[in-house]
């Protein structure tokens, strides 16, 4: 009865968005774009309370559950247990309102216990990949002075040797994977922090333009730099892909629950915001993953049959291309989720093939200084206007401009290939302690992506491109992801990346890595036949073709060209 109610009044809403859409011809004006789906409400509260609010409507169901060890955690437990640890890491460790504390965890159920807690605490949380090396890890937690970490009992002579490089002692609790493990000899037992309240009073004072979170920007292009986002920053953006015209999660009711594995890592802004934060507050359960193996997330879809993934395109390729995960083990499957790097048509359409039943694709645009999501296409918008390879429309609250990249003030029309600047109530404060780079972001109140793309005719958002990525031949400007997606549709290719390296001749010239299929082999001579006959001449790959293993990616699947950039340098530069 609630699921019909709830398809009736979707139903309504895409008539009344579409008769907005014919009148208000998508809403731009002086071509700045504004989200068709209007303005939401925020709610005026802490993320803490925000995530906690309802949780009373099904507090003995099983929230997160660890599809390695099967460690689970109901709704309840995480309120609970979330709570004590913010008691216990003011009481015990006496930090402060505006303290910073590391969490250096994979995705694990205690992860939002440790995340909301230390938020409750009025603590700022920064969130570090834990396979990174003692330096990374040092180099994170100086940055922004950490005052204390939470992270796996099998890491803490690591993450002490990381704070040793600068010559900190900090308090280092450790989460046991196994019951059976014994806790490290100068560490702190994260259980002493979660089982018992201890008698302190609740802080007060709390302002939802407080910094709660300190990720850091990817480093694809530069240094990685930590992004300030406060309560309201992360509050918006989950309300935004949250309401009734833009969730592609059904209503949990008695007789449904949405089962959503939590593969992307809790450390990056695409999985905390979409893969945790959402799915508690909208009741999902979370099959937590500690580490992707392959072996290990076909297991997952067999035993838990998800009926939701959020993917990012490397996943999206691995499903399509592995013969093990078969049309059987997504038979519960209904939609999918990508982001945090552009997804391809190619890709896309070989993904829909393997799976042999429709599936709802829906890719989305976002950024770690916008807490994650800017626009994402809804199942109701593909239906409307299909459009494989669209980042989709913008989220309620939302505004975008496309400007020039050469004349930076002024705004592009539509289908015009520009710089996305972006306005909405989940961009970032700032950059942490950087205020150079915080003014440089900002153009008159808007948002430098750094991203290129495009608005259609129907308010549809493409990405292209890095504006800072872009290679420039003889003056005419070449996008790496153009090339990277057609020589992806090779037959021999799985994947590719393309990066710009000096030209005497031209300034620069493209150069392709590409990684061989397997039991295939790039024949080099061939595939520049292909590429002349693909590409105009100035696009050509004249720096040359690498054939490599495998490409260096970030956790959420993006490219790092300025890895590959230095691998170039090193072996064919510097050696020259």
């Amino acid at each position: 009865m609630c699921t019909n109610i709830l398809n009736l009044a979707k139903q309504i809403y895409w008539k009344k968005f579409l008769k907005n859409l014919a009148i208000q011809n998508v809403m731009v004006r002086r071509n700045i774009l504004s989200s068709v789906h209007g303005n939401i409400e925020i709610p005026n509260i802490t993320l803490p309370e925000f995530i906690f609010q309802s949780f009373d409507k099904y507090p003995n169901e099983t929230a997160v559950e660890c599809s390695l060890t099967r460690k689970k955690y109901t709704f309840d437990e995480i309120r609970i247990k979330s709570k004590n640890f913010n008691k216990n890491l003011r009481k015990k460790l006496k930090l402060s309102k505006g303290d910073v504390v590391g969490i250096i965890l994979p995705n694990v159920p205690d992860y939002p216990i440790c995340l909301l807690g230390a938020i409750q605490a009025g603590l700022i949380v920064t969130i570090i990949n834990p396979s990174y090396t003692a330096e990374e890890i040092n180099h994170q937690l100086s940055e922004v002075g950490t005052k204390a970490v939470i992270t796996l009992n099998t890491m803490y002579s690591t993450i002490k040797a990381a704070a040793q490089i600068s010559g900190r002692s900090i308090p280092i609790l450790t989460v046991k994977i196994e019951q059976a493990e014994s806790v490290s000899e100068g560490a702190i037992d994260l259980n002493e922090f979660t089982e018992t309240e201890p008698q302190i009073l609740d802080i007060s004072g709390e302002n939802i333009t407080d910094t709660v979170l300190l990720p850091f920007s990817s480093g694809t292009t530069g240094l990685p730099k930590g992004v300030e986002l406060t309560h309201y920053n992360i509050i918006s953006n989950i309300c935004q892909v949250s309401c009734d015209a833009v969730n592609h999660l059904s209503a949990r009711t008695d007789n449904h629950i949405n089962v959503v594995p939590a593969i992307l890592p809790w450390f990056h802004m695409y999985g905390v915001t979409s893969n945790l934060l959402k799915q508690l507050y909208n009741f999902s359960k979370i099959i937590s993953m500690p580490k992707f193996t392959p072996d290990k997330f076909i297991k997952l879809l067999s035993e838990y049959k998800p009926n939701v993934l959020n993917l990012v395109p490397p996943l999206i390729s691995f499903i399509s291309s592995n013969p093990l995960v078969t049309p059987q083990l997504l038979e519960r499957l209904t939609v999918v989720t990508s982001g945090a790097a552009p997804l391809s048509k190619i890709d896309e359409e070989q993904f829909i093939r393997k799976i042999g039943k429709h599936v709802d694709v829906l890719q989305g645009y976002g950024l770690t200084e916008t807490c994650s999501v800017v626009s994402v296409a809804t199942i109701e918008s593909i239906k409307t206007f299909g459009r494989i390879g669209s980042c989709g429309l913008l989220l309620p609250n939302t505004s975008i401009k496309i400007v020039s990249t050469v004349d930076k003030t002024e705004i592009l029309e539509k289908n015009e290939k520009g710089e996305i600047l972006i306005k909405g109530p989940q961009v970032m404060k700032g950059y942490r302690n950087r205020h150079e780079k915080t003014d440089e972001a900002f153009t008159d109140g808007w948002f430098r992506s750094g991203d290129l793309g495009y608005i259609d005719a129907n308010g549809l958002l493409y990405v292209t491109d890095r504006l800072k990525e872009l290679i420039k031949v003889k003056g005419f400007q070449v996008a790496p992801a153009e090339l990277e997606e057609v020589l992806r549709a090779h037959h021999d290719i799985s994947d590719a990346a393309v990066i710009g390296i000096p030209d005497t001749v031209s300034g620069e010239v493209p150069l392709a890595f590409v990684v061989a299929k397997l039991n295939s082999k790039v024949d080099i001579k061939s595939l520049h036949n292909y590429m002349s006959k693909k590409v105009a001449s100035y696009k050509q790959l004249n720096g040359g073709v690498i054939v490599v293993d495998a490409l260096p990616k970030t956790a959420s699947g993006k490219t790092l060209r300025k890895e590959l950039k230095s691998m170039y340098n090193k072996k064919y530069v510097n050696n020259c």
